[in-house]
């Protein structure tokens, strides 16, 4: 009886831990997946921030009905929706990581410093003098350039420490 006990509950325990173990491995994906989520939407937004300051170095606004236009302004509207959603993401699987957070928030900060100078372009067309804000935004997209850094930077410090917690708690526990 005792024997059976055991055995029981050292079934019970392997299979506890085999779980616990599969649910760390299946977060730390996600993590994983979400930090380069993350890196990938700011690196969008800056492509596209690129793509609208191109607009303009002929020294005037092209038509809103140009294709460049309509390409480009599409473009930055779909990767602010993604840099959105990876950052949404970010929060709830990544909550505690104080500095990727901050990184994080950096680039929205500039993101929405850059954004502002292309706000009026779809209301004014043509008439929009981009030598207006060229400055402010050159500036913004500086920040948004050294805060996708410090993001990239904060996610390999991030993946280094969630793969080297799980071989922590991987190897006591396997045959060396």
């Amino acid at each position: 009886m005792l024997a059976a006990l055991l055995g029981f509950f050292g079934v019970l325990v392997g299979a506890i831990l085999t779980y616990l173990f599969s649910v760390s491995n299946e977060w730390q994906n996600r993590r994983l997946e979400t930090m380069v989520t993350v890196v990938t939407a700011s690196t969008r937004v800056l492509g596209t921030h690129e793509r609208m300051y191109g607009l303009f170095q002929e020294g005037t606004a092209p038509p809103l009905t140009d294709d460049r236009a309509v390409r480009a302004l599409a473009e930055l509207g779909e990767a602010h929706n993604e840099w959105r959603i990876a950052r949404a993401r970010a929060a709830i699987l990544i909550p505690d990581d104080e500095a990727l957070k901050e990184a994080i928030g950096r680039f929205a900060d500039s993101r929405e410093a850059a954004t502002e100078c292309y706000l009026d372009y779809p209301k004014l067309g043509v008439n929009y003098r981009f030598s207006d804000h060229a400055d402010r935004e050159y500036e913004a997209w500086e920040q948004m350039r050294d805060a996708r850094r410090n993001i990239v930077t904060c996610c390999q410090i991030r993946s280094k420490k969630d793969a080297h917690l799980h071989e922590r708690l991987r190897l006591p526990f396997s045959k060396r």
